[in-house]
């Protein structure tokens, strides 16, 4: 028993020095904030007919498959980014990010964020909320919950293209939430209520989580919800379950040399602790 809380105490101080110096490290700035383009949108519908809803890739990374489970390759984790924003897979280093600003949560992390949700163009949004609150009522619309998810995912919420601003400029919107926890990051609730528009999952798995080649997933229930985010009785039937996966890159980053020490000051201290508790 006693072995097994200095394992447990070990293991949680070095998840706290990893994460001393994912807040305090110091980074570049970027002129412009992230954007990692092209993206996998989901397009969410409701077949008004049956009143069930639906969800669509629209991308060609592949075709939903039996049960609802897509894409049939997993989408690789990014370490860096290229001159064009997009994921750069042969970086051995982590991304350096403005710790000021909103997206810094994703310092010394492996990240991803290809998923979206979407209702598609145009008018479609209101289109898909109008047929929701008609169909079940004022009130009603439609809730995301994370079923379940790999140890160590984090996931945080990009609002529009650079995910700070709906208007997709790099001004931060205090209202937008961009690069906030959802689906029970950072103490967040694991269901969260859509808003109809285009919104980006950010994924970011931790240097303690993350291994060579390791998948990481999460399986969503999308449904049709009130206000609380409870599932009407009405409704029921109407959801659907989708699960996405991530595959951590077969090279691993190195960690930053202040992310390091902050990591092996911290293994030392818990040694230290449990060294002490030992003797007496």
């Amino acid at each position: 028993m006693f072995d097994k809380k200095i394992r447990n105490a070990l293991a949680f101080g070095a998840l706290a020095a990893a994460s001393i110096g994912h807040a305090t490290a110091v980074a570049e700035s970027y002129a412009v904030a992230p954007t990692w383009m092209p993206m996998t949108m989901l397009v969410v519908s409701f077949d008004t007919a049956s009143q069930k809803l639906d969800v669509a890739d629209q991308s060609t990374q592949g075709n939903k498959g039996p049960g609802g489970i897509y894409p049939s390759n997993p989408v690789k984790l990014g370490i860096n980014t290229d001159s064009m924003g997009k994921p750069d897979l042969s970086a051995t280093t982590f991304a350096n990010y403005d710790p000021t600003q909103p997206w810094s949560v994703l310092q010394n992390a492996a990240f991803s964020r290809q998923l979206g949700w979407w209702a598609g163009s145009g008018t479609a949004n209101v289109t898909l909320q109008t047929n929701i609150e008609t169909a079940y009522g004022t009130g009603a619309s439609i809730w995301i919950e994370a079923v379940s998810q790999s140890a160590g995912l984090e996931t945080y919420l990009a609002v529009g293209k650079s995910g700070v601003n709906a208007d997709n400029t790099t001004t931060v919107d205090p209202l937008a939430g961009g690069y906030s926890g959802i689906f029970g990051t950072a103490g967040s609730a694991t269901k969260w209520q859509w808003d109809y528009k285009m919104d980006h999952n950010t994924y970011a798995v931790p240097l303690a989580y993350l291994s060579p080649n390791q998948l990481y997933s999460a399986t969503y229930k999308v449904y049709i919800g009130d206000s609380t985010g409870s599932e009407l009785a009405a409704a029921s039937g109407a959801s659907t379950l989708e699960t996405w996966q991530w595959q951590a890159p077969a090279v691993m980053p190195v960690p930053e040399p202040e992310t390091y020490a902050m990591f092996m000051a911290g293994l030392g201290l818990i040694g230290l602790i449990a060294r002490r508790r030992k003797t007496n």
